[in-house]
């Protein structure tokens, strides 16, 4: 779950494009994760963005009608991958 973020973008992304997202954990501590990550396309960096998270268990979703519809939709679309 997100805590913060925060984004840094430094140039326009054009749509219909295959983009590199890269991504780093830079730390953990109990259920908090500080991570770190850059959008590129080719050499050209696009965007930058640091993010606190809040790892939260599946079964807190699951415990929801929603989370329950949410989680057998990827079910099923993992299912036909």
């Amino acid at each position: 779950m997100t805590a913060r973020i925060f984004v840094r973008y430094r140039r326009p992304v054009a749509i219909n494009t295959e983009l590199v997202l890269r991504a780093v954990v830079e730390s953990e501590s109990g259920r908090r994760i500080r991570v770190r990550a850059a959008l590129s396309d080719g050499d050209e960096r696009l965007a930058e963005a640091r993010a606190a998270l809040l790892h939260v268990p599946l079964e807190h979703f699951l415990a929801t009608p929603e989370g329950r519809a949410a989680g057998e939709a990827w079910r099923t679309r993992l299912g036909s991958a």
